[in-house]
C-alpha cells in the first residue's frame, strides 16, 4: 500500500448479528403479548358495553345473581392464562425488544406495561375487593337488603371497569405500534443486508 491508497468507511449493518438473531423470537413474544392483551381487553369491553348496561335495567336480585356466578365462571384456566400471560408475555417482549430492537418499540412496550400495571392496580384494589364483598352478601333469597347490597356494588364496579377498559385498549394500541415498529425495522434490517 502507498500513501496514496484511500481507505473509504464500510457501512455497518444497523444491527449486529447477535441483534438480528433475536429479532424474530422478539417479534413472536411481541405478538403473543398484543393477542393476550387484546383477549382481556375485549373482556373488559363486554362488561362496559353489554353486560353491566344489560344488567342495570335487571331487578336487584338478578344482577346480584348473575354477577356472583360471573365471579365464579372466570376464574378459570382460559381466563387466568390471558391475565398473568398479557403481563409476562408484556415484560418478557419489552426485555427482548430491550436487547434486539429498535429503541422506539422498546418505549411502546414499556408504555403498554406501565398501563396493564394500572389495570391490574384498579382491578385487585377495587373491582376484586368488590366482588368478595358481593359474593359475601350470599344467597340473595336469604339477603336482607338486596338494593344496599346492589348500590355498593354496581356503581363503583362499573367506574373502575371503564378504566379497565380504557388502560387495556390503550395497552392494545401501545403493543400494537412496537410490532409495527419492530417489523418495520426488521424490514430494513433485512433490505440493507441483501
Amino acid at each position: 500500500m502507498t500513501d496514496h491508497d484511500v481507505y473509504l468507511p464500510v457501512d455497518e449493518p444497523p444491527r449486529s448479528a447477535h441483534r438480528r438473531r433475536g429479532d424474530g423470537r422478539t417479534g413472536l413474544v411481541l405478538g403473543a403479548a398484543l393477542v393476550a392483551m387484546a383477549l382481556i381487553a375485549g373482556v373488559f369491553y363486554s362488561f362496559s358495553v353489554a353486560v353491566m348496561p344489560g344488567l342495570a335495567g335487571a331487578d336487584d336480585r338478578t344482577l346480584v345473581v348473575t354477577m356472583q356466578q360471573i365471579n365464579r365462571a372466570i376464574e378459570n384456566p382460559a381466563f387466568f392464562l390471558s391475565f398473568a400471560g398479557a403481563l409476562v408475555l408484556t415484560a418478557l417482549a419489552a426485555e427482548l425488544q430491550r436487547r434486539h430492537g429498535p429503541v422506539d418499540a422498546t418505549r411502546w412496550i414499556v408504555a403498554a406495561l406501565v398501563l396493564y400495571a394500572i389495570v391490574l392496580a384498579v382491578t385487585f384494589g377495587i373491582n376484586i375487593p368488590l366482588n368478595e364483598q358481593l359474593d359475601r352478601a350470599g344467597d340473595p333469597d336469604r339477603t336482607g337488603d338486596l338494593a344496599q347490597v346492589r348500590d355498593r356494588f354496581e356503581g363503583p364496579w362499573v367506574a373502575a371497569n371503564i378504566v379497565r377498559t380504557l388502560g387495556s385498549t390503550a395497552a392494545v394500541s401501545a403493543l400494537a405500534r412496537a410490532l409495527f415498529l419492530h417489523g418495520h425495522t426488521t424490514a430494513d434490517q433485512t433490505r440493507s443486508i441483501r
